[in-house]
């Protein structure tokens, strides 16, 4: 990982340990999500598109997920289940179980590729309307091997706290992603 983005991660984690005293309310786990999403894979050209998921909240602490993302000749699929908590009402921590599935579909390459990987990290509210979450992921492929990214995201809230915008950066692996999205979400 190159030096600008080890010290994005940094920057963004240091302002997300130092607003934690400032949440009011815990993240909610139950979201629908959908927006654009731009790819520079290592050997590939780069490619944008979008992508859409969502997130149930089930029982107090588990959630399960799931996710389309499409970028011209890049598709894959996510799904998977997860635990959150553990800070108490202003901060999650969650750990992931996630099925993968990729494939890209061009005129020098066809790949399909999947396999199963687990992904952690923390979701802070910051004050009212600002969320922050630093991830990481882990997948092992059938093919491909094994492969781990952190992930950088920002989600400014509004009417009450049901609709979001936000962008997020993955980094770190055979891929950086880049997005910007619209959230709608309800529940605890």
């Amino acid at each position: 990982m190159s030096r600008p983005r080890i010290a994005l991660v940094c920057v963004t984690l240091l302002i997300v340990a130092c607003g934690v005293a400032a949440a009011q309310e815990s993240p909610k786990w139950s979201y629908v999500q959908a927006g654009y999403t731009s790819l520079d894979p290592e050997g590939f050209d780069s490619d944008s598109g979008w992508f859409a998921g969502a997130s149930f909240s089930i029982f107090n602490n588990f959630h399960i997920i799931a996710e389309y993302n499409d970028a011209g000749d890049f598709t894959n699929w996510n799904a998977g289940f997860g635990w959150h908590g553990l800070l108490g009402d202003k901060a999650d921590l969650f750990a992931e179980a996630v099925w993968r599935d990729i494939k890209i579909d061009n005129t020098t390459n066809d790949i399909s590729d999947d396999g199963f990987g687990l992904d952690a990290g923390v979701r802070w509210r910051l004050g009212g309307h600002f969320e922050l979450k630093g991830q990481v992921n882990w997948v092992d492929y059938s093919d491909a091997g094994s492969d781990t990214t952190f992930v950088a995201e920002g989600l400014f809230y509004f009417l009450g706290d049901r609709l979001g915008v936000g962008a997020n950066l993955e980094t770190g692996g055979n891929t950086d992603v880049w997005r910007v999205f619209g959230r709608f979400q309800w529940g605890k």
